[in-house]
């Protein structure tokens, strides 16, 4: 499966970034992240969550039928049936998103819940969802945070320019040469 070119608005569109960075200096106001800041980081979570929406790590969900069910568009599926779930497809479907192919944080209300499957009706699946959940969700997004909370805080970062940066697939979706970007101290 071949993808797109990835549209790095967060990289490029210097209004995201410096969002997010003032976000990260008011919370932080220069100490260290907290577990009790993580609540108040509402943009910068919006802006990971996105990212998984449209690059999800698992591109692709294989399920077996437990019992004879019927999907939507009256698709009949017999005990033992292997399903398979396109996250990338459902992520970037213009039917499920407006504006699906565009990197938008604010598509998540900042004082909601954070987005998981429940909250968004499974619209929003890139852990999965149900039974079958990944478990480690909570945590991922908790070291993604923290992560890219201190890489703001301390880092300027834009993209190498010309770089041809395309995605591919295995098991996950991975840029193809890399990805290089010019780092500084803020």
């Amino acid at each position: 499966m071949a993808f797109p070119s990835p549209d790095l608005h967060f990289v490029q569109d210097s209004s995201a970034l410096a969002k997010a960075q003032e976000e990260v200096d008011r919370v932080l106001q220069g100490r260290h992240p907290a577990y009790e800041d993580i609540k108040d980081h509402k943009f910068l979570t919006r802006c990971i969550i996105e990212s998984l929406r449209l690059y999800p790590h698992a591109p692709v969900l294989i399920r077996r039928a437990q019992v004879p069910d019927e999907l939507p568009g009256s698709y009949k599926v017999n005990v033992g049936q292997d399903i398979m779930i396109s996250v990338y497809n459902i992520h970037h479907s213009s039917e499920v998103w407006d504006r699906a192919e565009e990197l938008l944080p604010e598509r998540f209300d900042m004082d909601g819940p954070v987005p998981n499957e429940t909250n968004t009706d499974f619209r929003f699946i890139p852990f999965s969802g149900g039974p079958r959940k990944c478990i480690g969700d909570q945590f991922a997004l908790l070291e993604a945070t923290v992560a890219l909370t201190i890489f703001l805080q301390n880092m300027n970062f834009e993209l190498v320019p010309d770089q041809n940066i395309s995605m591919t697939t295995g098991a996950t979706i991975h840029t193809t040469n890399g990805l290089y970007m010019k780092l500084s101290k803020r």
